[in-house]
């Protein structure tokens, strides 16, 4: 065999690996995240039926999209899974913090800090308060 065909042999190997790699994070994402008062009642049995707290809050994390800490937080049963704002009143607050210039990462810190989101969860929350700000802006 000459060492072009290897070469040609392994760089189709790392294409096709590559492809399944997107394929699977596409298919992640795609997912529909639930929320921590929909996923709590399924970890509770989960842990009365001893399954093993490493593999649950990797659980928890992929079904909702929370953070290390506050998955942590979930399965442990010291997560505020109540906001302390409505959705409504958060919503107004992160327009207002654009509208001033505040900028995307300190409005996904505040949304994170007020509802315990994970960062993909509060980053789309902030997206869409941009939005629907956009469009009553364009009104």
């Amino acid at each position: 065999m000459s060492i072009e065909i290897i070469l040609i042999a392994i760089i189709v190997i790392a294409v096709i690996y590559l492809l399944s790699l997107r394929n699977r994070n596409k298919d992640k994402l795609e997912k529909e995240l639930r929320t921590p008062e929909e996923i709590l009642p399924e970890v509770q049995q989960k842990l009365e039926a001893g399954e093993n707290k490493i593999k649950l809050i990797k659980y928890v994390r992929e079904e909702t999209g929370l953070g290390l800490v506050e998955a942590k937080d979930l399965v442990e049963g010291n997560l505020e899974t109540n906001t302390v704002v409505s959705e409504a009143e958060l919503l107004s607050k992160v327009q207002e913090m654009l509208q001033s210039g505040i900028g995307d990462i300190k409005a996904v810190k505040y949304v994170r800090e007020q509802t315990g989101f994970g960062l993909k969860e509060a980053k789309d929350f902030v997206d869409n308060a941009k939005k629907s700000q956009a469009i009553n802006n364009s009104d």
